[in-house]
Formats: C-alpha cells, sequence, structure tokens
C-alpha cells in the first residue's frame, strides 16, 4: 500500500466524521475533533453504580402527576376542569401482596382508575394517597398504579419543587427584579441546556456528566464504552471537553457490515485491510499488510479520524458479541402478566389510544447493558461506573391535556415498574439510582385545555430493593416541602400559577453523584452554583438527604 502524506483540511476531517455512520455513534464530530488529554484519573471503585436519566421533554405537569391532598380544595378551584378528584382509587390486595406485586393488575375497564375506558376521563378520576407512606399529603395520579405501588414499597421518593436556579429565590426579590435568574427562563431549548450544563447562568458549558467523565480518565478498564451512554440521541449532558458518549439505538448494537468479528476468512481478510487503512499492521487469510503496505500519515486530523475507526471497530465488536451470547430474559412479567419488557396494549390500559413504548424500549436496552457490564459478561469487563440517558416526549401540553398527558404518565409509570423489576430479578436493584429531569414545570392555572410554562415541578428518584440499607435509596419519602399552588400565592412568580422552586435541580444531582462517588472537592467543578445553597460550612450540606 502507498504510504501518503496528503494535506487534509480541518474542513475535510469534519465532513468525513459528520459521514462516517458507526464512528458518528461514538459521540459528537466536533467534540471528537478537539480531544485534550484527561486532567484526572478515575478513582478505584471496587463496586458497580449507574445513574439512569429520564429526560421528560416538553415540561412535565407534576402538579397532576402528584397531586396534593390536604390542599385539594385549592389546587381544585384554580385547576378548573383539569383537576384531579382527590378520590382514593385504592389498589385491591390479594394474598401476598397488592395485584401489582403479583403482576396482576385488572386489564381494560377494570383498570382501577377507569371510568369509560377513556384516558381523558381515567386522567382525572382519583389518586392512590400517600399519607400512609412517611405522611406525604400527596396523591399519585390514577393513570399510574406502579409508581404509587414503588413509593409505597419504599423503592422510590418524591423530591418537591424542584428547578433550574442559580441562587434561592423568593417572590419579593422577583417583584423586586432583583433576583438572579436562570436565563432564559420558561423556554424549552435554553432551560433544557441548563439542566444538562448544570448551570442555570451558562448555557454554553459541556454537560455535567461529561464533565464527571473528563475527570475519571480510564473510567471501567480504559473500556472504549467510557462512562456516559446514550439511548435518546447525543445529548448535551453526557458531552464533555474531553469525553463523548457512547449514542445507541435500543436494539441489537450495531455492528460494521461484511465485518463481523470471527465470521469468515473474507471478514478477517475485509478487516486487516480496514486495519491497514488506520495505520495498523496485520494479516488475514489471504492478506498481509506489513510496514511496507500499511497507510501512514502526519496529518493530525487524518491521524485522529483513524484511531476514531479503530476504536468505532472495538466497541461495536465487544457489544454485538456479548450482547447476542447473553440475551436478555426475564421471569418476572409485567403489571398485567404480560412478558416484562412488552408494551400492553390500549385495550389492556383501558385507553381509547395506545402508548408509543418508546421509554420501555429504552429502559429493557438499559436493564440488559447494566447486567453485562454488572456481571463483566463477555467482553464488557471492568466495569464500575456508567451513566445512561433516555429520554420520552411530548409533555408540551398547551392543549388536549386530558388526552395526551395521562398516555404519557400510564408509559412513565409502567416502564419505571418494568425497569425496577428486570433489576430486581437480576440482583442490581441496590446498584442503580434512577432519576427525572424535564424541562420545567407548568402552570397551576388552566388555559382552557391545556397548561403553560412555568417553572417548579416535583420529580421521582428510584432505586434500592425497598429496605433502606446503608448507602441505598432511603425511600416511600418525599424531600423538599409543598408549596403554595394559590395564584398570587407566595410561592408564585407571575400570578399565573408558575410556582417558584425551593430546591435546585443542582441539589438534586449532587447528591445522586456523592451517592455515584464524585468526591466533595470535585463538585464545583461539576455543579458551580452548588456552593450558593450551602447551608452549612462544608458543599455536602446542599446535599439531600436520598440516601440511608
Amino acid at each position: 500500500m502507498k504510504k501518503r502524506n496528503t494535506s487534509y483540511s480541518r474542513r475535510d476531517f469534519l465532513k468525513s466524521l459528520a459521514g462516517a455512520g458507526a464512528i458518528g455513534a461514538l459521540g459528537s464530530a466536533g467534540q471528537l475533533a478537539f480531544i485534550k488529554h484527561a486532567v484526572a484519573n478515575a478513582p478505584a471503585f471496587s463496586d458497580y453504580k449507574a445513574l439512569v436519566c429520564i429526560f421528560l421533554y416538553g415540561g412535565n405537569d407534576s402538579f397532576n402527576m402528584f397531586v396534593p391532598t390536604a390542599t385539594h380544595g385549592a389546587y381544585a378551584a384554580v385547576r378548573g376542569t383539569l383537576g384531579v378528584s382527590n378520590t382514593d382509587l385504592d389498589l385491591p390486595t390479594i394474598a401476598g401482596g397488592t395485584d401489582l406485586n403479583n403482576g396482576n393488575l385488572s386489564i381494560g375497564a377494570l383498570n382501577p382508575y377507569n371510568v369509560d375506558q377513556t384516558q381523558a376521563t381515567a386522567y382525572i378520576k382519583g389518586i392512590y394517597p400517600l399519607s400512609g407512606s412517611n405522611s406525604v399529603d400527596l396523591g399519585v395520579n390514577g393513570v399510574m398504579p406502579e409508581l404509587a405501588q414503588l413509593i409505597t414499597d419504599s423503592k422510590a421518593n418524591i423530591v418537591a419543587n424542584v428547578g433550574t436556579l442559580v441562587n434561592p429565590v423568593t417572590r419579593s426579590e422577583i417583584l423586586a427584579k432583583s433576583a438572579d435568574l436562570p436565563l432564559f427562563l420558561f423556554a424549552h431549548n435554553h432551560q433544557q441546556r441548563a439542566l444538562q450544563t448544570g448551570q442555570a447562568d451558562n448555557l454554553n458549558d459541556v454537560g455535567w456528566a461529561g464533565r464527571i467523565a473528563d475527570n475519571w480518565s480510564g473510567i471501567n478498564n480504559n473500556s472504549t464504552l467510557g462512562l456516559n451512554l446514550s439511548y435518546a440521541g447525543n445529548d448535551r449532558m453526557l458531552i464533555g471537553n474531553d469525553t463523548t458518549p457512547l449514542v445507541l439505538k435500543p436494539s441489537t448494537p450495531p455492528v460494521y457490515s461484511g465485518m463481523k468479528l470471527a465470521q469468515n476468512n473474507v471478514h478477517d481478510d475485509r478487516r486487516a485491510l480496514f486495519k491497514a487503512l488506520a495505520e495498523i499492521q496485520g494479516s488475514g487469510p489471504n492478506v498481509n499488510f506489513g510496514a511496507s503496505n500499511t497507510f501512514h500519515t502526519a496529518d493530525p486530523f487524518m491521524d485522529l479520524y483513524s484511531r476514531m475507526q479503530i476504536k468505532s471497530m472495538d466497541t461495536f465488536d465487544a457489544l454485538y458479541n456479548t450482547w447476542i451470547n447473553n440475551p436478555a430474559s426475564y421471569t418476572s412479567t409485567g403489571s398485567y402478566g404480560e412478558p416484562l419488557f412488552s408494551v400492553p396494549s390500549s385495550n389492556d390500559l383501558g385507553f381509547t389510544d395506545s402508548i408509543k413504548g418508546s421509554l420501555i424500549n429504552q429502559l429493557s436496552a438499559v436493564a440488559n447493558m447494566i447486567d453485562l457490564t454488572a456481571n463483566n459478561l463477555g467482553d464488557l469487563t471492568g466495569f464500575n461506573r456508567q451513566i445512561f440517558f433516555v429520554q420520552l416526549g411530548g409533555f408540551d401540553t398547551h392543549s388536549s391535556q386530558s388526552n395526551t398527558h395521562p398516555l404519557l404518565l400510564r408509559e412513565l409509570s409502567l416502564a419505571l415498574w418494568k425497569f425496577q423489576k428486570a433489576l430486581e430479578e437480576k440482583g442490581h436493584a441496590n446498584k442503580v439510582t434512577t432519576f427525572t429531569m424535564s424541562d420545567f414545570g407548568r402552570t397551576v392555572s388552566n388555559n382552557g385545555s391545556g397548561t403553560d410554562h412555568a417553572w417548579g415541578a416535583h420529580h421521582i428518584v428510584m432505586g434500592g430493593d425497598g429496605l433502606g440499607s446503608a448507602g441505598n435509596l432511603d425511600g416511600g419519602r418525599m424531600l423538599g416541602s409543598l408549596p403554595d399552588l394559590s395564584l398570587g400565592g407566595t410561592d408564585d412568580y407571575s400570578g399565573k400559577g408558575r410556582i417558584i422552586p425551593t430546591l435546585a435541580q443542582d441539589q438534586l444531582n449532587a447528591s445522586l453523584c456523592n451517592w455515584f462517588g464524585v468526591d466533595t472537592t470535585l463538585m464545583p467543578n461539576i455543579f458551580p452554583n452548588l456552593v450558593n445553597f450551602q447551608t452549612g460550612g462544608s458543599i455536602d450540606s446542599a446535599y439531600l438527604n436520598l440516601f440511608a
């Protein structure tokens, strides 16, 4: 093969990366073009832990997901026709536990939330009160029986009135125009960036999970998979200055066409040629690429591109072979007795329309990946920390909320339940913490058939085995305080029911990262504004008490 040392422009390099297919799945071309030396080595972890972020795109109306019980009258007066009834729907019990814990939730018209087998009427029929669960004055929307059961079983917590914040903010400061507010408050794309950069006053930085990866060079035994993995696109949260996430679809991992490892002689020859083009000497059954016929270049862009090609092949080899040789299987079933990660039909749900099932499919892939890496199966060895990103979209419910929102809440509830059951069956429940984020909350007021962009919202943290043993989620609780939902009240930004958050999303995320193993000394780099929420002399006084 002829040696070449050609001029290769940065523009040509980026164009080639953008069209590189499988290579592009390894991360952002823009990030790959500026890889630097990492600044620190990963801690020497001896255990396995994973964080799983479920991003609810569009701004989830959490005030209809978790409904106030003690102050329901004030809530109902503002919500109008979208208000959820304070009726206790109850989950009937059978020997050995609730119907849900036995995979036997009644189907169709027998669902506990059913009225007339439409999601619009089910949405506002009633709640599952949590007053018996550490005296939480909230009820879970009737279309989410699985979530109610998870909280009752101490496997999930509610974090109340969370939002993007630079500093703690009061209504009086807002009215006096002296508040230090997040940039472009109430705008979808900007608030998504604020959540993912971990800085409500800096939307142009890399992601907070990306900064963790930057600081943990060599994590997971220097695996090409790295720390961060997304089944929902190349979102900013996972992108660092020096690192990029692995981006996959929730299906069998990809493999280079015609070059499967140990497939046959033709594949082996093609692999040898592919590597020779990336400056690696080698041979196949019918070809030999020595020093004289292996490509060489002094151009840094071409060299980087070659290294990314080989990284891509190595990554997909490891993933594909381990995945297909260790197929996921579960004896646990879903709420209706269905195979665990199958998507129930609209008939089973007692709805007019079907749920999409995209979140269920993504979490199925995450559960399988966790089982492979936590157990060091196949080529996926030496893993001790991973951050996963999945998403469910459609929460921008300005109109037709009673038809669209219950479908989303139903899928979220089912997906959480299925994921938790999978982790429990495989023995990973205490190794994984799952949490939700969303653009922002929605107005308490009703605009006619929906709600509008707002600020504070309630979120979910799930994990553990329900026993609350040391180091694991102390579940079944609400953290934070419930806001005043009255229009023009002490927690209303504008008189429309845009609730001012009392906890920063950075506080919640930092608490999760502390459990994950991020050292307190690193927190100011990961969440620069966290110091503004200290209540004591150390930054850890800003953490939430999520874990036992």
